[in-house]
């Protein structure tokens, strides 16, 4: 079967279908969400073994379960995050979604309602915001990096931190009622600083510098990042009640427009135009 795998470069491949173990599923992936974390493998700021899938988050159908798994999952539809406890990152640590059929561990699937919307593949990253909200309430906070997790990030946060500052990196021009721009990281005052990029200078900045805070990143993987502040504290994407209820009332479609785009050509979406692009893996494959 076809997958996209790193191999010193991001390429296609016929690789053979591996078996279920028990605490996995077998899914089909329907729409892949390309980010942060794909981009940054293909510019060579995230390093991952050779022959991984690729793939981090998207919406899968479930088409069968290990035996650990429970069998009424089977049939349904599914968000992947991009973590899991057990084995680490997805697509990056182990085999992700970029692949006709795919092997998921059963600790990163967040089962889907049978109406959902396509909006719901921000399911990670709102995740991160809804946890970063009782951290950060009526603190200042920055946040360094302008991709998914910190758009969405800043976003929640309106209306629940004291002030709102962000450090872009990236060439994304969204702009956030409430939110303003800085243009370097000093000692200002900062009670929470959530660091959002997989560039490693923010975190070599907030170590030379005398600030103290709580320094937040988002855990992606079990092994990156390999330096950082002492104080830092992970947030990974998790199973959290509100989030599909967020995401229906709080994202906009024109908000969810400006963070996604929409592509059945893989290789030329790679890096982003946007924060995300979706991937529609039936075309992807079909083109072959």
């Amino acid at each position: 079967m076809n997958a996209i795998v790193f191999d010193l470069g991001i390429t296609m491949k016929d690789i053979v279908e591996k078996p279920i173990k028990n605490d996995f599923l077998l899914v089909s992936p329907i729409k892949v969400l390309i980010s942060g974390i794909e981009n940054s493998i293909y510019t060579g700021l995230l390093w991952i073994h050779p022959g991984t899938i690729l793939g981090s988050t998207g919406i899968v159908k479930i088409d069968a379960v290990g035996l650990d798994v429970d069998a009424q999952l089977e049939g349904r539809y599914a968000i992947v995050l991009p973590y899991s406890k057990k084995y680490g990152g997805i697509g990056t640590e182990i085999d992700g979604i970029l692949v006709e059929k795919a092997i998921i561990p059963d600790d990163s699937i967040i089962p889907l309602p049978p109406d959902y919307i396509e909006k719901f593949i921000l399911y990670p990253f709102v995740s991160i915001g809804l946890q970063l909200r009782k951290i950060a309430r009526g603190e200042n906070v920055l946040i360094i990096g302008d991709g998914l997790t910190g758009l969405v990030s800043a976003q929640m946060l309106v209306g629940y931190a004291n002030r709102i500052s962000m450090f872009r990196d990236d060439a994304y021009k969204i702009k956030i009622y409430g939110v303003e721009e800085v243009k370097e990281i000093d000692n200002k005052k900062w009670e929470v600083i959530l660091i959002t990029t997989m560039r490693s200078w923010p975190r070599a900045v907030l170590r030379s510098l005398p600030i103290d805070a709580v320094v937040i990143m988002p855990r992606f993987m079990n092994t990156w990042p390999a330096l950082s502040p002492n104080n830092i504290k992970l947030i990974e994407p998790a199973k959290i009640s509100g989030v599909f209820e967020y995401i229906e009332s709080e994202i906009t479609d024109k908000f969810f427009n400006e963070l996604i785009g929409i592509s059945d050509d893989l290789f030329s979406s790679i890096p982003t135009s946007k924060p995300g692009i979706i991937i529609n893996i039936e075309k992807l494959f079909k083109k072959i």
